[in-house]
């Protein structure tokens, strides 16, 4: 097959759908990622063919959006961009779709792919990689930002998901209608039934994670998390490997890949970990969200390999980002997490409700972090089963390799 994956979002959106092209490239597949420029490097290495949709700069224009990371203004700013995208993305897909041989592979907001599929009869499976993207209402976690919301009753929860809906319908359906009369498609009223695939819907995570839902697309499958792992060319760098053979396990800070605007968060990081007297790795592309000079228990690095970091720390704290949440859990390392928006409290609470993480809000006093931070390094039971979820993680089958065989029956 020609296999033609369109992904959209930060790191942790991308690298699991590398883990999946490679595992559909060993099986004799031609894989093309199509993304943003930021993650040429890393799928070229993997040795998939890369797409360029947004150049760097344009990347860099929408992480540096102070409302990007704002609870309530956040997924308005992400859902802007995209209303005002459709042309372009269908112009992009239908430049490298190949009648009758192509496969399309789609993330949650790469939502154009649909289009290719009324239009051209494409064949489309859709990959959520966080379950708050499913919209349940018996399992409402796109509402976990909201904590109210599990006190009502099932009715509630379903007019609050329907006005959801219609919200976003109302902002992105206009531009799409719009563009859908131009190639002879009907228009659309709702895009939450509207953006799944017909075909084929997979949930890239486990169902102990988050267990199938009456609501979810009919055609669902679920699948273990797919995680990228370091390549044989990747190693920590030897300044941060010669921190952490100088003492005790450090603890990790990080509020993900593509926050520029991290420096209460630091902050917070920096100090909590003196109260504790522990050591700390700080991680971000974005040096200026830290202090220009920063104590000697404190190492920084602009990226690591969290799958080659995470087993070599106390506590991994960020921002419960699912890609960032599944690798420490394989790595069995407690974990604190900060949410910001989008899909992270939901993370951030179902990895509480199985064990392994305590959560407080980024802007939460130091002594909250403090607490938290002391309860997961003393708790011999949260590195208990910390342990028991890596050794299961362990065990199953790769995920990228479950997906590809769900591409494969499609």
């Amino acid at each position: 097959m020609h296999v033609l994956i369109y992904c959209v979002g930060s790191a942790g959106d991308v690298y699991p759908f590398i883990a999946i092209g490679k595992s559909l490239q060993r099986r004799g597949h031609e894989v093309e990622l199509l993304t943003a420029a930021l993650f040429r490097d890393k799928i070229e290495r993997a040795g998939l063919g890369f797409i360029e949709v947004g150049s760097k700069e344009q990347y860099d224009e929408v992480i540096q959006k102070p409302n990007l990371w704002h609870p309530r203004k956040g997924a308005g700013v992400i859902l802007r961009l995209f209303g005002d995208g459709w042309p372009l993305a269908y112009a992009f897909l239908v430049d490298h779709v190949r009648p009758h041989e192509t496969v399309l592979i789609t993330s949650t907001l790469g939502m154009s792919a649909r289009l290719l599929q009324e239009k051209l009869g494409t064949k489309l499976v859709t990959v959520h990689l966080q379950p708050s993207a499913l919209f349940s209402a018996t399992d409402a976690g796109v509402l976990a930002a909201v904590p109210w919301a599990k006190h009502l009753p099932l009715w509630a929860v379903r007019g609050l998901i329907a006005s959801l809906d219609r919200g976003i319908s109302l902002l992105l359906c206009p531009k799409l209608n719009e563009f859908r009369a131009t190639i002879a498609l009907a228009p659309v009223r709702s895009i939450r039934r509207w953006m799944n695939s017909p075909e084929r819907v997979v949930c890239a995570f486990p169902a102990w994670f988050a267990p199938p839902q009456r609501d979810w697309p009919p055609n669902s499958v679920c699948t273990t998390f797919p995680r990228l792992l370091a390549g044989t060319d990747e190693s920590l760098s030897d300044d941060l490997l010669a921190f952490l053979n100088a003492g005790a396990p450090p603890i990790a800070f990080t509020p993900g890949s593509a926050h520029a605007h991290g420096r209460l968060f630091f902050e917070r990081a920096l100090a909590a970990t003196e109260k504790l007297g522990a050591r700390a790795v700080l991680v971000t592309r974005y040096r200026d969200q830290l202090p220009d000079e920063l104590p000697s228990w404190v190492h920084y690095e602009p990226y690591a390999p969290y799958d080659l970091l995470a087993p070599r720390v106390a506590a991994f704290v960020h921002h419960g980002g699912i890609g960032t949440s599944a690798t420490v859990l394989a790595a069995g390392t407690p974990q604190l997490i900060t949410p910001f928006t989008f899909d992270q409290p939901d993370n951030a609470a179902r990895l509480k409700r199985i064990g392994v993480a305590e959560s407080v809000s980024p802007k939460a006093p130091t002594a909250r972090w403090v607490r938290a931070l002391s309860t997961l390094l003393s708790d011999p039971t949260v590195l208990a089963t910390c342990r028991e979820i890596a050794a299961r993680m362990a065990s199953e089958e790769p995920g990228g390799e479950q997906i590809a065989d769900c591409i494969e029956a499609l």
